[in-house]
């Protein structure tokens, strides 16, 4: 199936590029994605295009630290400068992420916390890594509050707050939690602008500057349109098109149900059947009836009216199908728009993450 494109993603296919003997970056496709945001409402923002990428390379080999922590990746015939891809407070606003590109466990992503002269330093969160997991990675810097909704825009994808205080708060932005366990979580984090500091703060620290707040790429924020007389909004995202695999993971508790917030990191329209989940991450109901239902999709409109709206769709599986909650006579396999939110609500477990390996159906 050739994907449908938003009308408002414009991609043209460049020739690779090089940027140096050892630092080999190709941008494929590139374009933009823009959405509005309505008054008084609630819409949701996923990447959908990725920020350029910066190094793509050969590893060598992988050294698991004694801890367990993090990883060295060697790169085979590249030169870096020392920490050119680590994050500093005030001083380097970028923080990157290492995506798989081949190997046993192409599609993963991990945070990268330094680099030396030959190698990137990675934090591993939980996961294992040998030499055959990963042979190629390529580096991109994660989207931030400030990446997306940039200080010098002002206005147009955000209301800048008038004072600190509940009542001269305006756009707020809301970061889902996906590190706690249960259902119907509250946001981990409200961002909101603060005109005074010049960045965007959080509503527990409203003086600490935190517009490098990352983004993850395979997850999405709430654009809050609210305060004042709050006008439509224009966001707007340019970046290149993601054609990797993605793996995204799923946590489970072996005690209750427990919600993901995912989006996938595309500019193109899936088939339910497409995104990825299977019967290893996706557990099919025993049943049609609301007693029998064990894993559930949640679809929450990309744009709408009102604030914390509920989701439009709740799907589940069954007999290998795809089922509609509120029509479930006849199997369906709807199309998922590009930029849509969703929660996994995953059914008590046994506590592991399951992961949904996403391929790209784009076709420039």
């Amino acid at each position: 199936m050739i994907p449908r494109i938003f009308a408002v993603f414009s991609a043209f296919v460049l020739a690779g590029f090089s940027l140096g003997h050892s630092q080999n970056v190709s941008t494929p496709v590139v374009g933009f994605v823009k959405t509005s945001a309505a008054p008084s409402s609630d819409t949701m923002i996923a990447p959908q295009v990725m920020r350029a990428s910066e190094l793509s390379a050969s590893v060598s080999s992988v050294t698991v630290a004694g801890d367990g922590l993090t990883a060295t990746l060697a790169l085979s015939g590249t030169t870096l400068t020392t920490d050119q891809f680590k994050y500093v407070v005030n001083t380097q606003p970028k923080t990157y992420f290492a995506l798989v590109k081949s190997g046993n466990m192409a599609g993963a992503y991990f945070v990268v916390s330094s680099n030396t002269t030959s190698g990137l330093v990675v934090n591993l969160d939980g996961l294992t890594l040998g030499n055959a997991d990963v042979t190629s990675v390529e580096v991109r810097p994660f989207w931030t509050l400030n990446t997306l909704f940039p200080p010098s825009e002002a206005n147009v994808p955000f209301v800048p707050s008038t004072s600190t205080t509940t009542a001269g708060r305006r756009t707020q932005i809301l970061i889902p939690d996906n590190t706690s366990t249960g259902s119907n979580r509250n946001p981990s984090k409200v961002f909101f602008y603060n005109n005074t500091l010049g960045d965007w703060v959080t509503t527990t620290a409203a003086s600490v500057k935190a517009g490098d707040t990352v983004i993850d790429p395979a997850g999405y924020v709430i654009l809050r349109n609210t305060g004042g007389t709050p006008p439509t909004l224009s966001i707007t995202s340019s970046g290149s098109v993601l054609t990797d695999k993605v793996d995204i993971y799923l946590a489970t508790a072996s005690n209750k149900s427990n919600d993901n917030y995912i989006a996938l990191p595309r500019a193109s329209d899936y088939k339910l059947s497409e995104l990825g989940f299977t019967d290893t991450n996706f557990v099919q109901s025993t049943s049609k009836t609301t007693g029998g239902r064990r894993d559930t999709l949640l679809v929450l409109d990309k744009t709408g009216a009102g604030i914390n709206r509920a989701p439009s769709k709740v799907y589940f599986k069954f007999g290998g199908a795809w089922y509609d909650s509120s029509a479930s006579a006849t199997a369906v396999d709807p199309t998922i728009p590009a930029g849509t939110a969703l929660v996994v609500r995953k059914f008590t477990s046994d506590g592991y993450d399951k992961v949904v390996g996403n391929i790209s159906n784009f076709t420039p």
